[in-house]
C-alpha cells in the first residue's frame, strides 16, 4: 500500500543536494525527523520526511507542505530561497542561525557557517522551544 503524505501536516526536512550535505546535514535531518514524529504520535499524518533541495524546488506541490531547510544558503538552494524571506529568530556569534515566521509557521531554516554550526542550530531548534512553536503553528495545536 502506498504511503500518503498530508500536505498540511507532513513536514519536509530539506537538505542540500551534494556529498557534503548528504554526509553532514542528512543525519541532522533524521534526528529532527525523529523528534517531529515523536511529537506527532497519535496525530493523523503528523510526521516528517527528508528530501533534497532539488526535490522541493522542482515539485509543483512542494509549496503546500510545511518545510524546514537544514544547511545554509551556500549548500542548500531551498535555504538560499528562504534566506531573504524569513526573519532571524535566533543568532549566536554570527555562526548559528534559526530563521522562521512566528506568525504563519510553514517555513523555517536551520543553519550555521559550517556543518558543526548547523548541527548546533538544529539542537537549539529542538531544545529551546522553536520546534514546538513551529509545530503548533502548522498543526494548529493549542498551547
Amino acid at each position: 500500500m502506498p504511503r500518503y503524505f498530508d500536505v498540511r501536516n507532513t513536514v519536509l526536512l530539506v537538505v542540500g543536494y551534494g556529498i557534503l550535505c548528504e554526509e553532514e546535514d542528512r543525519p541532522v535531518a533524521y534526528q529532527l525527523k525523529q523528534e517531529i514524529n515523536a511529537r506527532g504520535a497519535g496525530k493523523p499524518d503528523g510526521s516528517a520526511v527528508v528530501v533534497t533541495d532539488m526535490w522541493i524546488l522542482n515539485q509543483d506541490m512542494a509549496d503546500l507542505f510545511p518545510a524546514v531547510a537544514i544547511g545554509g544558503p551556500a549548500v542548500n538552494a531551498f535555504a538560499a530561497q528562504l534566506y531573504e524571506e524569513l526573519p532571524i529568530v535566533f543568532a549566536r556569534e554570527q555562526q548559528v542561525f534559526i530563521q522562521m515566521d512566528r506568525t504563519r509557521g510553514k517555513r523555517a531554516a536551520l543553519w550555521g557557517i559550517d556543518s558543526p554550526s548547523t548541527r548546533v542550530a538544529a539542537e537549539i531548534f529542538m531544545r529551546d522551544g522553536f520546534l514546538e512553536e513551529f509545530l503548533d503553528l502548522i498543526w494548529r495545536r493549542k498551547p
